[in-house]
This record gives C-alpha cells, sequence and structure tokens, in this order.
C-alpha cells in the first residue's frame, strides 16, 4: 500500500514540475523533481520489504516511470536551452510509446516481462541526467546521451524477449490446438 502511494506521489508530481519548469522556476522544478526521483528508488524497496508487491505496482511503477521521464524531458525541450534536441526526444517518446504498448500486448497474452537490470540503469542515469539538466548543467546533456543509449539497448532487449515470449505462446497455442 505504502510503495503504491509512493509511486502515485510520482504521477501527480508530474503535471506541478511541468509547469514550474516552463514558468522558470528551476528551484522548484528541481527540489520536487529530486523527491519524485527518490520515490522511484523506494517504492520498490518499501514493496519487497513490507511484502507489499502488487499487481498494481507492477503496472502503474514502470508506467509512471515512462511518464515522469518523459513528460519532463518534453518540458525541458519546450523551455529552449534545457533540454535534448528533437531527434533525441522522437527516440526517447518513441522507444517509451513501445515499450507501453508493447508490455500491455504482453500483460493482455498474460505473458508479462520482467524488468531488466539495462533497464533499470538506464532509468537510474535518466533521472540523474534530468536532475542535471533542470539544474542547469551542462553535463546533463550527456547523461542523457548515455541514459538514451542505455534506453535503446534496453528497449531492443525487450523487443527480443518479447517475440521469444510472443512466438513461444504461439507454439504452445499451435500444439494445443493439434489435440
Amino acid at each position: 500500500m505504502i510503495a503504491n502511494l509512493l509511486t502515485a506521489s510520482r504521477l501527480l508530481l508530474i503535471p506541478v514540475i511541468f509547469h514550474f519548469i516552463l514558468a522558470g522556476e528551476s528551484g522548484w522544478a528541481l527540489g520536487l523533481f529530486a523527491i519524485g526521483a527518490m520515490t522511484d528508488f523506494l517504492d520498490g524497496a518499501v514493496a519487497r520489504l513490507r511484502d507489499e508487491v502488487t499487481e498494481l505496482g507492477r503496472v502503474l511503477d514502470p508506467l509512471t516511470d515512462r511518464l515522469f521521464i518523459s513528460s519532463i524531458v518534453v518540458a525541458l525541450f519546450l523551455r529552449e536551452g534545457f533540454g535534448p534536441p528533437l531527434w533525441a526526444l522522437v527516440v526517447l517518446l518513441g522507444r517509451d510509446t513501445l515499450m507501453l504498448a508493447g508490455s500491455a500486448w504482453l500483460k493482455w497474452l498474460g505473458q508479462p516481462i520482467e524488468v531488466t537490470m539495462v533497464g533499470k540503469v538506464a532509468t537510474a542515469v535518466m533521472l540523474v541526467a534530468i536532475l542535471l539538466l533542470v539544474a542547469g548543467s551542462e553535463i546533463g546533456l550527456w547523461f542523457f546521451y548515455v541514459g538514451l543509449a542505455l534506453y535503446v539497448v534496453s528497449g531492443y532487449i525487450y523487443l527480443i524477449r518479447g517475440k521469444n515470449v510472443w512466438k513461444s505462446s504461439r507454439k504452445a497455442t499451435q500444439q494445443v490446438e493439434r489435440y
């Protein structure tokens, strides 16, 4: 329960941080983003520690991660001079859209895919990158590119895993249909 509340709080922070970035209130945006990033690190740990891992949390946490990161990067892009170039934003949003659609489809098939370590590291690097970008640090863009590269690699890993899960579920279905 507490873990899901932490995740929900991160979701609720998105429009507030978005507003502060566009309004040029970097201090508020930075502080609230840091709080949101901490909830990302805490929610899973709290769920495991308190034995509160729920199906809602398994769905809500990765969805919130994607929305949290993508929305704030969009806000940084809209506030010129603070965020990544358009091509990088398109790669990020494209990868996240494919990940959400693929995850939903596999979940619908009853074959959800577990998060990979590369995906976790990519999210952590991206959170650090965004903190640095909101703070106005030029090195934040380099962290962003590293995070984006890791995002692409993790997306490829998820794509291969999803393809394998789909193939195995099709084979199982075909074998059942033969009998």
